[in-house]
């Protein structure tokens, strides 16, 4: 928390011809970050140890000196004010309001005290609305990062004034279908969200980390291999899945791991860490033919690093070329354009897509 909100302790530092007021007597400035300790602090409630520690300017005597500021920023005395489940504790916090003063709540079991109404509030628009509506039922359990999304909202929609919250009420209960964001997993990743985390993690520190993984050819059931000192290279969440890539220097090459095939729970960093952003993926370079029809669009995504488009002449189609992340990756790209691609380079992604193509028409032939 301090890395949110800290006080420089700047009085101890004298400057010629000023007199510097003491700590413990700059009384009205110390309620001014008392009350806006609350405020960046919400939800978390905070413990008379935690106020301290953040505003080291309670001097000999905190107890007395902070249930006073408190009394000052709320009109009542510190042991008098309500708890946080109070039966009327909405209609208290309209009256604080009209009083212009904070609506802090005493939670008496844990000894903690916190805003139950924010100091400040916003309004929102109606495109706003829609938006914030979106996000809330766009990052559902399951979804990338859905528990921290959520809670960023949450903390934003304490700030909404009552006519952004009934906006937003109105938003919810449109008769249209609402607009669909397309994060869904396809697979339930509800049991790897601290797998998902902790590679994070890992790929900011330049940890090393070990984990035990099942192949996709293999069945969840069957024994799974240990991969062990790996690099973090890259965490990517694409068509509903998560997909984790890393460096094995034994290998000397990147490896992309499936996060719903990592085991639960075997995932761990190691001691020694590596300089993160330094090594770069090589990818591999490919070229393809895309149909006229895609081509008329003129419009073509860039899903290539360092890609280039080619107009063949005539109305040929368009050559395009670029570097993939791997031919794996390259196979998957040129299977989503269907009969209207066609793979001219490397060898290997011609080969691939070949028996790919094969495959799928012997199982249509089998229908016959």
């Amino acid at each position: 928390m301090e890395s949110e909100f800290s006080i420089t302790r700047s009085s101890s530092v004298r400057r010629p011809g000023k007199k510097v007021a003491s700590p413990s007597t700059d009384k009205s400035r110390r309620i001014m970050l008392l009350a806006v300790l609350f405020q960046v602090s919400w939800p978390k409630r905070l413990t008379k140890h935690e106020i301290f520690k953040q505003l080291p300017m309670y001097g000999e005597n905190p107890d007395r000196a902070l249930y006073r500021d408190i009394e000052t920023l709320t009109g009542i005395q510190a042991e008098n004010l309500p708890e946080p489940d109070a039966e009327h504790l909405a209609e208290w916090c309209v009256e604080q309001q009209r009083l212009k003063r904070l609506a802090i709540t005493n939670e008496r079991r844990t000894v903690t005290f916190g805003l139950a109404r924010s100091i400040f509030s916003i309004d929102i628009n109606e495109d706003e609305a829609r938006a914030f509506v979106a996000l809330q039922e766009g990052f559902a359990p399951g979804t990338p990062y859905a528990e921290a999304v959520q809670h960023l909202l949450k903390r934003w929609k304490w700030l909404f004034t009552e006519k952004s919250h009934q906006l937003v009420r109105q938003k919810r209960k449109r008769h249209a279908r609402p607009v669909l964001l397309p994060l869904s997993p396809v697979v339930d990743y509800s049991q790897h969200g601290d797998t998902i985390l902790l590679l994070d993690q890992a790929l900011e520190e330049g940890a090393y980390v070990s984990f035990a993984y099942t192949p996709l050819a293999q069945s969840w059931d069957a024994e799974p291999m240990l991969h062990e000192h790996t690099e973090p290279y890259e965490l990517e969440y694409r068509d509903g899945h998560w997909y984790f890539t890393a460096y094995v220097r034994d290998l000397n090459t990147f490896i992309d791991y499936r996060i719903d095939r990592i085991r639960p729970g075997t995932l761990r960093k190691d001691k020694d860490h590596y300089y993160p952003g330094i090594r770069q993926r090589p990818g591999v370079k490919i070229r393809y033919w895309l149909s006229p029809m895609l081509a008329r669009h003129n419009s073509l995504s860039a899903r290539l690093r360092e890609q280039q488009v080619t107009f063949l002449e005539d109305d040929q189609g368009v050559i395009v070329e670029g570097y993939a992340k791997s031919v794996w990756w390259a196979r998957r790209l040129l299977l989503g354009y269907g009969e209207q691609v066609k793979a001219l380079a490397p060898e290997k992604l011609v080969l691939m897509m070949r028996e790919t193509v094969q495959a799928m028409y012997t199982l249509y032939e089998e229908e016959k």
